[in-house]
Order: C-alpha cells, then structure tokens, then sequence
C-alpha cells in the first residue's frame, strides 16, 4: 500500500504534471468558440506522417493526466506505438529533471509570496491552498506561477500524480523504455521552466489570480476535457470554454497562445526533424499542438510530409 503523500510532497512531486496543466486550462479557456468544422485537424489523436522511401511516422496528441481511460490505448495507437523504432517526448522525465522542476517552483531572492501577492490576494490563495490541505506558511515560499499551475489541476488528481500514478505521456516513456526503443526529447527541463520563470511578476499574478477563480469548476472541466479527449474531439475542446475567455484581457491571451503553443510547434517540428527523415517514429505531444494552420500536423504537410488520420 502507498504511503500517503504530505501536502509538501505532493506540490513537488506534481511539478512536472502541473507544469503542462495550467497551459492546457488557460488554453481551453482562452480560445474563441470554434465549430468542429472550423478547425484544421481538429478531429483525430493519431497521425500517420511520411515521406517516399522511408517507414512511416505517427504523431500522436497525448493529455496530461492519470486518468485510467486514457491509459488503455486503443488497438490502432498501441499497434503504431509498438512497432515504432524510436520514442519521442515533449521532455524526458527522471528523478533529476522533477528535481529541477520542484527547485524552479521555489522563490529564492529572500521574498515570501504573501509580500508579493499583498493581504487581499494571498488570503485568496491560501483559501484555495486549504481544499489542497497546503498551510498557508507552506504557500508562502512559492513562485505565483507555482500556485496557478498547483490549483489548475484537480485535487485528486494532483495527489495520484505525487503517489506514483503516471499521466499517459510518462506512461508511454515508461513503455519505450520497457521494450528497449531509443527515446529522444524535444524539449528540456530548463526550456520548460523559463518558459513560467521569465514571465514578467506582473504576468505570474495575473496567472494565479485566474487559476484561484476557476478552481471551484476545475473537476468538472477536467472531465469534460477528458470526455472530449477520447472522443477524439480536439476542435470540441479548443471550443469548451469559450464564456471563460470573455472576461480575460485579449492581449495577455494572445501572449500566452504564441508563447505556449503556436512558437513551441515550430521548434518541436524542428528538433523532431531527424526522426522523422529516418522513419519509424513514434511522436508524442499534447494533443492541443496537433491541430489548427500553425499546428504541428499543418507544419509538417507543409513541409511535404503525407498527413493521414489513423484514430
């Protein structure tokens, strides 16, 4: 049996999965309302990508969470998963990379966040921190970026994650490795973390504050997602919450898109590059950089690869 994870453990030993979660959930959030018709690829989990002369590639949208339905791949992902001759991840996790995570998430110039939030919104934040079981002095060595990612994620879900339950994208890399396959990253730990940690204080708050107002929903927009998800729908999902991204400042939206999605594309499509020349490649990303004309599968058809749905 698992030993029940302290509060403080929890926090860190979800860094990893709550560093892509509050992306996801600004994402929903901020996207206009979008018809599945509308959005380019926005139907489908499994591409195939190829080019004369070489095996085919398939890119596959992953989501970042435990759920066990997401967990049991269906035959046409398993099969292209299995016969892959390589595995490629937005990042390879291991105990040195959550360790860096974890570090990043922790003020370190003397300052506590109560003295960075003011009265008003560190009682906000510790109020939210209380359905997680945090203390509020715990809450106060933190990075507002922290915070926002910790209370974008469902409380059980967060707690699964930090006793050992992996979300897919992790679980696919502890399959890669089982059964031997090279396994290759399109990001690291430390481009992942600048991509939070050289946000403006200003943009960080802004952050936390929306994360605080959307916690008492996160559960039920979770499971939306995930139903979504695995119906294949990503155009649904770009879609779900569109009432949300009314009352968000559009310029600090747009930040958010073209620094957290629509640049990464272009340096994923880039680094994924060799694999694919070689064939055989089994890519994993979150399934929100497939779709849409700056998305990855657009990026790579443009570059003369063959795009076709699988699943």
């Amino acid at each position: 049996m698992r030993a029940k994870p302290t509060p403080h453990a929890a926090l860190l030993q979800g860094a990893r999965f709550a560093l892509t979660a509050f992306m996801v959930v600004l994402f929903l959030a901020a996207r206009p309302a979008l018809a599945a018709a509308d959005l380019l690829y926005g139907q489908g989990l499994l591409w195939k990508v190829e080019r004369v002369g070489a095996p085919p590639n398939y890119l596959f949208g992953t989501i970042h969470i435990t759920d066990g339905r997401v967990l049991d791949l269906p035959p046409q992902v398993r099969a292209a998963f299995d016969g892959a001759r390589s595995a490629t991840f937005e990042v390879i996790m291991d105990d040195e990379v959550r360790l860096k995570m974890a570090r990043a998430m922790v003020l370190s110039d003397g300052r506590t966040l109560d003295t960075i939030l003011g009265p008003d919104l560190f009682r906000e934040t510790a109020a939210a921190g209380a359905r997680y079981g945090f203390e509020p002095q715990l809450l106060k060595g933190f990075k507002p970026w922290a915070l926002a990612m910790i209370f974008s994620v469902p409380q059980a879900e967060l707690m699964r994650n930090a006793t050992g339950d992996l979300p897919l994208d992790q679980w696919l890399q502890a399959e890669a490795k089982r059964q031997g396959k090279p396994i290759y990253a399109l990001e690291s730990a430390e481009e992942q973390i600048a991509l939070f940690n050289e946000l403006s204080e200003a943009d960080q708050v802004a952050m936390l504050e929306s994360a605080i107002k959307e916690n008492p929903k996160i559960e039920q927009m979770f499971e939306e997602m995930t139903r979504r998800y695995l119906a294949r729908d990503i155009a649904a999902i770009y879609a779900q919450l569109d009432e949300q991204s009314k009352t968000m400042n559009p310029e600090y939206v747009a930040m958010f898109l073209a620094r957290f999605n629509e640049t990464r594309n272009i340096t994923m499509a880039e680094r994924m590059a060799d694999r694919l020349r070689q064939g055989g490649a089994f890519v994993a990303v979150g399934a929100l950089h497939l779709p849409g004309e700056r998305g990855l599968v657009r990026i790579l058809e443009k570059q003369g690869y063959s795009v076709e749905r699988v699943y």
